[in-house]
């Protein structure tokens, strides 16, 4: 839930806030990390963790 919170507080995902790696979800992930210069997997690992500022 907090990678959804984190993603919505930067403008990337607008579903609800549920805890799931939704198609959405993953767009929003994926739209985050070739925005950030990531690998656009549209999963999270450490490094867009990292970047979201959450710790792992």
């Amino acid at each position: 839930m907090r990678v959804q919170v984190e993603l919505r507080a930067r403008g990337y995902y607008y579903g609800p806030i549920d805890g799931r790696l939704s198609a959405d979800t993953q767009s929003a992930i994926r739209a985050f990390q070739i925005a950030q210069r990531l690998r656009g997997t549209g999963y999270m690992d450490n490094e867009t963790l990292a970047r979201l500022g959450i710790a792992y």
